[in-house]
């Protein structure tokens, strides 16, 4: 499964396309895991959207804060705890990263023109 409850994910695919790229909260497992048509096996979470999504209901559009959403057709979005560089994630940045040093500020003169 790529979500958990709780978790803020990205619509990455979806029946109606105007709903890709929306942010929802995944709340729970769907009380109804066979409410949509998916894959065999991919898992039905109940979402609540930032704005409302587009379902087709017996032939009609409708919008919904909240319904249902399959797994595959989200993307988690997570990040790491404070404190933790985000290279520690990419295996190839942990082999060519240097120490850190203080940032340097230039300061440009500006020659006045009066």
């Amino acid at each position: 499964m790529n979500c958990q409850p709780g978790d803020l994910a990205v619509v990455v695919e979806a029946y109606n396309p105007s709903n890709i790229g929306s942010i929802v909260r995944v709340l729970r497992s769907h009380p109804n895991q066979k409410i949509l048509v998916t894959e065999p096996g991919d898992h039905i979470w109940t979402m609540e959207a930032t704005h409302p999504q587009a379902y087709e209901v017996d032939g009609a559009l409708v919008y919904r804060n909240s319904g249902p959403v399959p797994d595959s057709y989200l993307r988690p979005i997570r990040g790491y705890p404070l404190g933790r560089d985000i290279a520690d994630g990419v295996p190839a940045a942990k082999a060519t990263r240097q120490p850190r040093r203080g940032k340097t500020i230039r300061r440009r003169s500006v020659k006045s023109t009066a």
